[in-house]
């Protein structure tokens, strides 16, 4: 039980403390945060303005700068628009960026409420605004599509490979080359040598052969799927034959040989047994790079999954970003919770020894 309320208590600080740090740069602003200056035309007059738009009041007449409700310029603005007679309501510009905690903390307390009233927030794309409720489902259901499927194979090509180059040295180094190779090598340049094949290919053959980028429901999913498999799997491969090594040093391996046992048989029913423990260490790091390459692919692809919707220059996130943040922070979540579980089952509690 304690265990359970220790988790659940840190599961609900990570994911408030992504909710904060999503809706870090409500801390700047570059508006007045309750001021509004208002286009007035011949048919109409400032006082009968605001006598329509509750709770404000003329603050220069002149200028016509009426006062409203602190942080609610973006709602009063599209009020003021549909009064007849007012044209162009518009923020009033600061002379320089602030650092208000105020507005920050007031951001935060609207955002909660309208999650439980259950809006999500919106995203703009051109003159179209789309409900972030709308389309949450099916962007789970994209990224996972690739994401889930790609850590697996990941997982299961490194344990492979390493088990693989432990058991015949000519192998080893040659995998352990490649490995050096792609351990230099940032996501995004891997992503790109990807493209440029498909590229290639489909000049080659005249055919698509692999889609680069998302258009209408046509998802490319060898690329996302191919980052978050290799990437991720350079890791746990690198971690794997260290620990290999690290047990090949110990006596019971030598007492394992001496009596007459293959290679393979201790390194498939002793060394694998004791290095279980690592694999389930790294694999929490190794999510973490595999939703990291998601995003990554997403961007570079186009696609508008959950990583997709945060960064797409077409998709403007008036306030999208925080909730993306935390579906991707509870899938973390849900994949630590597992490895957990898997821990319970498959990690020795007293080591194979000698």
């Amino acid at each position: 039980m304690k265990i359970i309320l220790k988790w659940g208590l840190l599961s609900l600080f990570t994911i408030a403390a992504v909710f904060l740090m999503s809706n870090s740069s409500k801390v700047f602003i570059h508006e007045e945060p309750d001021r509004l200056q208002l286009g007035i035309g011949s048919e109409t007059t400032l006082e009968h303005v605001i006598s329509q738009l509750p709770e404000s009041k003329i603050v220069d007449a002149n200028k016509r700068i009426i006062a409203i409700p602190y942080g609610k310029v973006d709602a009063y603005r599209k009020l003021a628009a549909a009064l007849t007679g007012v044209y162009q309501p518009k923020a009033i510009p600061l002379e320089k960026t602030e650092i208000s905690f105020r507005y920050y903390l007031f951001s935060l307390k609207e955002l909660l409420q309208d999650y439980s009233h259950g809006d999500l927030g919106l995203i703009r794309t051109g003159d179209y605004e789309i409900s972030v409720k709308s389309i949450i489902k099916d962007s789970i259901v994209r990224t996972c599509t690739y994401l889930i499927p790609g850590l697996i194979a990941g997982v299961l090509l490194s344990v492979w490979l390493s088990l693989l180059a432990s058991m015949w040295r000519a192998i080893g180094r040659f995998i352990d080359s490649i490995h050096a190779l792609l351990s230099g090598l940032p996501d995004f340049l891997f992503i790109v040598l990807l493209q440029l094949i498909s590229i290639y290919l489909t000049r080659m053959t005249g055919r698509n052969v692999i889609l680069v980028a998302q258009y209408g429901n046509h998802i490319p999913l060898l690329i996302p799927f191919l980052a978050i498999a290799l990437i991720p799997g350079v890791l746990i491969y690198g971690t794997l034959r260290l620990a290999i090594e690290r047990e090949m040093t110990q006596e019971y391996i030598r007492t394992a040989l001496a009596k007459g046992l293959a290679w393979r048989e201790v390194l498939l029913q002793h060394i694998w047994r004791n290095i279980m423990v690592d694999l389930l260490t790294v694999l929490p790091k190794a999510t973490t790079l595999a939703l990291a390459s998601m995003a990554v692919a997403e961007a570079m692809c186009d696609i508008l999954g959950l990583g997709g919707y945060i960064v797409s220059p077409r998709m403007q996130n008036i306030s999208a970003t925080p909730i993306f943040c935390i579906v991707l922070t509870i899938l973390a979540i849900l994949f630590h919770i597992l490895y957990a579980m898997l821990g319970k089952f498959f990690v020795l509690q007293s080591r194979e020894g000698a």
